[in-house]
């Protein structure tokens, strides 16, 4: 019989260009999952970006023009990615809610409570994005 490594969890970090974002990418890692980082202001078709990830995570103090505009494309070529659970971390600066279907998390937040989070996304998400999680321990 044959053991396969168990399937590991993919987030895509929107704003992952800034040195927030690469300690997200880095803490993140560490925590069990692969991250697949994104500029703040990216270029392509966003679902393509998206290809092969099970949840977005929006980087702390992201333009919220970019925000919205990367939300609104998400399902304009892959239906399903629409329904791609999505995390916001935001500052006690930032007014505007995130959107419908996205979870915020207030920045900063002690890893743990940012692995909960993304569990809690990750078990929320339709059966399409419903990915087993590998996350290891936690900081």
């Amino acid at each position: 019989m044959q053991h396969y490594p168990p399937p590991t969890t993919t987030i895509a970090i929107l704003g992952a260009d800034t040195v927030v974002g690469r300690a997200l990418c880095a803490l993140l890692e560490s925590s069990g999952y692969q991250t697949r980082p994104l500029d703040a202001y990216p270029t392509g078709v966003v679902d393509d970006l998206l290809e092969g990830t099970d949840l977005l995570l929006l980087a702390p103090r992201l333009d919220a023009g970019t925000r919205e505009a990367f939300l609104g494309a998400m399902g304009k070529g892959s239906p399903q990615r629409a329904d791609m659970p999505v995390v916001t971390l935001s500052t006690a600066v930032e007014e505007a809610p995130p959107g419908e279907g996205v979870l915020s998390v207030p920045w900063p937040c002690e890893t743990r409570v940012l692995v909960e989070r993304i569990e809690a996304a990750l078990l929320d998400a339709p059966e399409a994005y419903a990915a087993p999680t590998t996350q290891a321990g936690t900081g």
